[in-house]
């Protein structure tokens, strides 16, 4: 079976979804949306870059470029709140967590 470029898209679509499905679901849980934002950026990398390689276009490929860069900077702000908890409290407190659900 040969993986093509609309299967990609495809099944990167339903990251897409599934990730907006996420974010609406779990609207108040602040570490749920930041991974359902996760899986929308990730599905959308995919989908920019097969796309530009299906029609041979390097504006995708640089709309890729920024959703990553996007993804790195979603990922370090999720990890310095993730230390700045850890840092104030010393040690993690499942209660706590789930306390600071919205």
């Amino acid at each position: 079976m040969i993986i093509d470029i609309p299967v990609i898209l495809t099944v990167s679509s339903f990251l897409v979804f599934f990730g907006l499905w996420g974010i609406m679901r779990h609207r108040k849980d602040l570490m749920r949306v930041l991974l359902a934002l996760q899986l929308i950026f990730l599905g959308s990398l995919f989908n920019f870059s097969m796309g530009s390689a299906l029609f041979d276009e390097a504006s995708g490929l640089i709309f890729s470029l920024f959703i990553a860069c996007l993804t790195g900077v979603q990922m370090v702000a999720s990890l310095t709140l993730f230390f700045l908890y850890f840092q104030k409290h010393d040690h993690l407190i499942t209660d706590r967590i789930n306390s600071m659900k919205g």
